[in-house]
């Protein structure tokens, strides 16, 4: 899957598309290419084309030589992919997992000084002891 965080907006676009494909495939297995263009082009823009490319290249849609000349189709891929929460799921991952390794992170800096901070203190009870007896 490609990286949509990179750029603000684009995993909402994409999972907005996505849905709405989904919503259109109930009805029919496939539409044709440029009734998708019609339907979608105005309110997506000139976007359209780049979201359509993600889909493409991340295997959700396809397209094929249908009887209405080329068609697009959500892929069993694209239709699991939507079931598991789409684009805006896997920002809620990768945002989970790096607060939990900043959080790691952060204990194990707190362990580590609590390590050094005891070490130093043995070292000075011991040296103290030494000299103390003497």
């Amino acid at each position: 899957m490609q990286l949509t965080s990179k750029t603000p907006g684009l995993d909402e676009k994409l999972d907005g598309l996505l849905s709405l494909l989904m919503h259109e495939f109930e009805d029919q297995p496939a539409i044709p290419l440029a009734g998708f263009y019609e339907r979608y082009g105005e309110f997506f823009g000139e976007e359209l084309h780049n979201l359509q490319e993600i889909l493409f290249d991340d295997g959700l849609v396809r397209c094929f030589v249908g009887r209405n000349g080329l068609e697009l189709e959500i892929t069993h891929k694209g239709i699991g992919f939507m079931a598991k929460g789409g684009y805006s799921s896997e920002i809620r991952e990768e945002m989970i997992y790096h607060d939990d390794a900043l959080r790691n992170r952060k204990n194990n800096r707190i362990w580590n000084t609590l390590v050094a901070v005891a070490f130093i203190t043995a070292i000075a009870i011991c040296f103290y002891l030494r000299h103390r007896s003497v």
